[in-house]
């Protein structure tokens, strides 16, 4: 039997009160895993007790899928869960200083109590709202005497090597990098190369303390089999089933590009329509399809069987990328394994991640630049490919998909690492601990 209590605490923003976007899914994918993260740890002889704690979204609650996810992860036992206050009055404030040091104490607190119940605790965050939480735990564990030791899974850096900076986001990220480099209770997930080198060139992280936390998708999940074409769906949505379709996906923030995927469909004289999908309205991309007559279809808050519809209908070519900068997308892989092989192209940018989903002429297409010009010379690039071709390479984006981005064989890999690591640096008991 597992001598050791390890408890791990998830810190973040959406997956209970909140689920919008790729952060509750990436959430729900750890928690619907932990089955085998537990056998894991088992052979390690620790048992492992699974917390979550969330932000508080002031926009208000989504009592249904509060409700649902609840039933789903909490009221079964298996995982406890943690509310934290927002420090926002509104859903449209951005984050100030103060709500980064506010959600640290926060996390903090939460750590240290979730910690007393255990022997020892691994905290596992994102994003730079929660990067001050570093500097909390560790001095939680240092006047508490707690055997601790802390993960930030890497998203867009907002201090980046090229000079840019997000504010005030700046200075929490920076007290999570310096202890990234200088506490060995505390290290980086990396979630893509291009993050890993992002991070590392900003704050001088050494190699050994970036872990292997590479994004992925559940591969098995029901949205990504094949079925009957659903243009009967698709019409009743308002979707022009008789022309040829270009989708895109995402949160409803310019950053993710699809005032310019509007854009540059026209310059191709509308061969392709885009269709896009957003969780919310988005009233500003809505503005700017009315002024530029273009005819895009824009949708919100569709569930994933339109989504795979959209994917799998004989007329959508391509699924379009044109995020500015993509730190750790998953979109391009759904994509392919919605289609499972049927001849949609993947078309991104040469930004981010996007060159290490899509590698050019192989698996999809990336643009040679980065303006509305480049992007519209890659759809028109997608139009002339013959169909053979686009067959070809979403075979090849369908295979890829499965063997490099499943998300339960990523996680077990990312698991491991940031176990053995707790387990070193806090010495912590453990069966195997001469084998770390």
């Amino acid at each position: 039997m597992p001598e050791h209590r390890l408890a791990v605490l998830l810190l973040t923003n959406e997956g209970f009160r909140q689920v919008d976007g790729g952060v509750a899914r990436y959430v729900h994918n750890i928690l619907d895993a932990r089955d085998d993260a537990t056998a894991l740890a088992g052979e390690h002889g620790v048992q492992v007790e699974w917390h979550v704690a969330e932000r508080a979204n002031c926009a208000g609650l989504d009592e249904q899928r509060f409700a649902q996810a609840l039933e789903r992860y909490v009221h079964q036992g298996a995982v406890r869960y943690h509310p934290l206050a927002d420090p926002r009055a509104h859903s449209w404030e951005v984050d100030h200083f103060e709500h980064c040091v506010a959600l640290g104490a926060a996390a903090g607190q939460a750590a240290l109590t979730v910690a007393g119940g255990a022997d020892s605790l691994l905290v596992v965050s994102g994003m730079s709202m929660f990067a001050m939480a570093a500097r909390f735990v560790v001095r939680a564990a240092d006047q508490f005497g707690l055997a601790a030791s802390y993960v930030h899974m890497t998203h867009n850096p907002v201090l980046r090597p090229d000079g840019d900076a997000e504010l005030p986001e700046t200075y929490a990220d920076s007290v999570m990098g310096n202890l990234a480099r200088s506490d060995p209770r505390v290290s980086i997930g990396w979630e893509s190369h291009w993050m890993r080198r992002q991070y590392q060139r900003v704050y001088g992280i050494p190699d050994d303390k970036t872990l292997y936390a590479r994004a992925g998708v559940p591969t098995d999940a029901a949205k990504f089999r094949p079925g009957p074409p659903r243009g009967a769906l698709l019409e009743r949505l308002g979707i022009p089933t008789d022309r040829d379709l270009v989708v895109s996906w995402g949160r409803g923030v310019a950053e993710k590009g699809f005032h310019k995927l509007v854009d540059a469909a026209r310059l191709t004289g509308d061969r392709l329509v885009p269709v896009i999908l957003n969780p919310r309205p988005y009233p500003d991309l809505e503005d700017h399809v009315r002024r530029s007559g273009s005819p895009a279809v824009l949708l919100h808050g569709q569930d994933d069987e339109v989504l795979t519809a959209l994917c799998q209908w004989p007329r959508t070519l391509c699924a379009a990328f044109l995020s500015e900068r993509e730190a750790a997308s998953v979109t391009p892989v759904e994509a392919a394994l919605m289609n499972n092989g049927r001849g949609l192209v993947l078309a991104v940018l040469p930004t981010g991640v996007y060159p290490e989903l899509v590698e050019h002429g192989v698996n999809g297409l990336v643009a040679g630049g980065r303006d509305t010009a480049d992007a519209a010379a890659l759809l028109a690039a997608v139009l002339e490919l013959p169909c053979g071709d686009r067959e070809v390479m979403s075979r090849a984006a369908w295979t890829r998909a499965r063997d490099e981005h499943d998300f339960r064989t990523n996680w077990r890999r990312s698991f491991k690492d940031m176990l053995e690591r707790h387990l070193a640096v806090t010495d912590a008991p453990s069966r195997k601990g001469d084998t770390l």
